[in-house]
């Protein structure tokens, strides 16, 4: 670890028993070139007994005893003299004393103190005729996840960077490129000092490495391999289609489920949903480097995630995207698995002034909408459902930075499973009231996201039509939906935690339930505050699937929009067949994901009159 030679480095963490001694020496006298060891040792032990250890081990490794057989004493005769020099006093006094400490000032310290106090106290050690640096509990990289792929033009993130003693935005990043010479004598030059990195073609199998260190004058750096740069991922057909970016007023869109990480990497989901796709395709590491690559071939202004996992937020698409120009906002489902939606907008363009999440279940039911709540709750099994459903809806009001519109920006995932179209329908009419909060202030009004219902569905017709008749055949669904049913498809554990792509995969629903008696279905017609428009409808843009797996294909994703204050320039084309079916279905090298990305332009029409125009903050 350490970056300079004959230094010592101690870390001893508050709550820890563990006294770590991170050495690396360069002793001419006594070793022939740098040596590094790492020590544990008690914090309760002796420090006498640290040091004599330490002096064995430099005997063993100068290695003339090799093969004989040596006491301990006869050990310590052979090894270097080792003397400590530090400050005395206590903690407080210590700290004071060691700003203005010079070799002078330094005393011998009492090598039979615990380790504890020993320690903290060093500031130089003596091996031989050689000084040594003892530094203690500097800001220090404990471990750090490089990336384990490399492709020409995709950003790459250093992840998982654990320090003690420093935070980690004060980490420094030093990406090299080593070269050996016909003589084998390497140099390192150092290529990037940014957090994100993206290869060049000048890269294409050369030898890489990453130093992290901490901020400051530590002199402390972890330095690892980095796997070859590949070449750089095919381009799809459909990125034609946004090779020039939009000028205000219009502005792009995306939406996008990108396939939490967990609902494809289990036993159970490889061998049930994804038995098509190799191991390499469902990676992680490949699916949000093709992820990336994708996003930003878009040049979108608003990106809104679906199935986003929170680690792989944090970790990687909050730092690539903020790195190309997006700042983000990450809200999670309120159930136990760490996924959930994001939205990124381009900071050029647009500045967020608030935000508002809410879950999609019977506590937003009742608090804002007690009356309908106490009709829901004459249904037993409706009500035990939507206390239990994870959905969440997130709303960012951002304002555009050129023309000084706000634009309200909803994002969503709704429940996923075959039998619950009643329940998506009850989810689809609260976000909708959610979002008529802003009707004073009369933002423009955007929702995208995963809404799990096709064009037939109450769902659909609420949002584009302002109304859901009790008739309609989707409350019927309640027949048949309650919480727990999948057991009676001899669905274990391991799916249940996958179940939102079993389930939603699943054969017609109709087929699904076994001699099940029908239950009692709540119907009511519901009326919605907004009517919004299909981007993809209006544009008369053929769009025959937005889900595309095995057992399931069709449209489910959707773009959104108030026609009051916006309207759709184009939409990007759905890839045809051939593509998505090449390895049977998706994902697959082209699309990472089972689900495709929508993209739209759109553009502000008419504006607010003055009455119109007071503001209303969330809620």
């Amino acid at each position: 670890m350490a970056r300079q030679p004959n230094t010592i480095v101690v870390l001893h963490p508050v709550n820890s028993d563990i006294v770590t001694l991170d050495i690396c020496l360069q002793l001419d006298d006594f070793l022939g070139s740098i040596w590094r060891k790492n020590m544990a040792r008690s914090e309760d032990e002796a420090a006498v007994t640290a040091i004599e250890r330490l002096q064995i081990l430099l005997v063993q490794q100068k290695g003339e005893k090799k093969g004989q057989r040596v006491t301990r004493d006869e050990l310590l005769k052979e090894a270097p003299s080792i003397k400590v020099f530090g400050l005395e006093g206590d903690e407080e006094e210590v700290e004071g004393q060691a700003t203005a400490a010079t070799s002078i000032a330094l005393k011998p310290l009492d090598t039979f103190v615990p380790n504890s106090v020993f320690w903290k106290r060093a500031k130089q050690m003596l091996i031989g005729l050689t000084t040594v640096k003892v530094k203690y509990n500097v800001p220090t990289i404990t471990s750090i996840v490089p990336p384990s792929a490399l492709y020409v033009g995709v950003p790459a993130v250093c992840s998982g960077v654990t320090t003690l003693f420093a935070p980690e935005i004060d980490i420094r990043y030093e990406w090299c490129l080593r070269t050996t010479d016909a003589s084998e004598h390497a140099t390192v030059r150092v290529i990037s000092t940014d957090a994100v990195f993206t290869p060049l073609e000048e890269h294409v199998e050369k030898s890489l490495l990453l130093r992290v260190s901490p901020e400051g004058d530590s002199g402390l750096w972890t330095q690892v391999e980095l796997p070859l740069v590949r070449a750089a991922l095919p381009p799809v057909d459909r990125w034609k289609h946004t090779i020039q970016p939009t000028e205000a007023p219009v502005f792009r869109v995306v939406t996008y489920n990108i396939l939490h990480d967990e609902f494809c990497s289990t036993d159970t989901a490889k061998r049930r949903i994804y038995p098509f796709a190799t191991d390499d395709i469902l990676s992680l590491e490949y699916r949000q480097a093709r992820i990336v690559q994708e996003l930003l071939a878009y040049k979108a202004d608003v990106i809104c995630l679906q199935e986003c996992g929170k680690k792989v937020y944090q970790q990687f698409f909050e730092r690539v995207l903020r790195h190309s120009g997006y700042d983000g906002r990450y809200t999670n489902k309120s159930g136990g698995v760490k996924e959930g939606c994001a939205c990124f907008w381009r900071r050029t363009r647009f500045c967020m002034d608030e935000a508002l999440d809410f879950p999609l279940n019977w506590l937003t039911l009742q608090e804002d909408h007690p009356d309908l709540a106490a009709r829901v709750s004459l249904y037993p099994e409706f009500r035990e459902a939507l206390e239990h459903v994870t959905s969440i809806g997130a709303l960012v009001l951002l304002k555009d930075l050129h023309t000084q519109e706000e634009l309200l920006v909803g994002n969503t995932h709704l429940f996923y499973h075959a039998n619950a179209c009643h329940i998506r329908l009850l989810q689809a009419y609260m976000l909708l009231q959610k979002l008529n909060n802003f009707a004073a202030s009369r933002p423009c009004v955007l929702l995208c996201g995963d809404f799990n219902f096709t064009h037939t569905t109450g769902g659909y017709r609420l949002l584009t039509s302002g109304q859901a008749e009790a008739e309609h055949h989707s409350w019927k669904k309640g027949e048949l939906f309650y919480w727990g049913c999948d057991r009676m498809l001899n669905v274990g554990t391991e799916e249940t935690e996958v179940g939102e792509k079993v389930a939603s995969s699943a054969a017609p629903a109709t087929e699904q339930v076994k001699h099940q008696t029908p239950l009692e279905a709540f119907r009511e017609t519901l009326k919605a505050p907004l009517q919004l428009k299909d981007a993809y409808s209006e544009t008369g843009e053929k769009m025959t699937w937005s889900n595309y797996t095995m057992t399931f294909r069709e449209v489910i994703d959707y773009i959104f929009f108030a026609p009051t204050r916006l309207s759709v320039l184009r939409t990007v084309p759905i890839p045809p067949e051939s593509e998505l079916s090449e390895n049977v279905a998706l994902p697959n090298k082209r699309y990472p994901s089972d689900h495709l990305a929508l993209i739209a332009d759109l553009v502000y029409t008419s504006h607010p009159s003055p009455s119109q125009s007071s503001s209303s903050p969330l809620s």
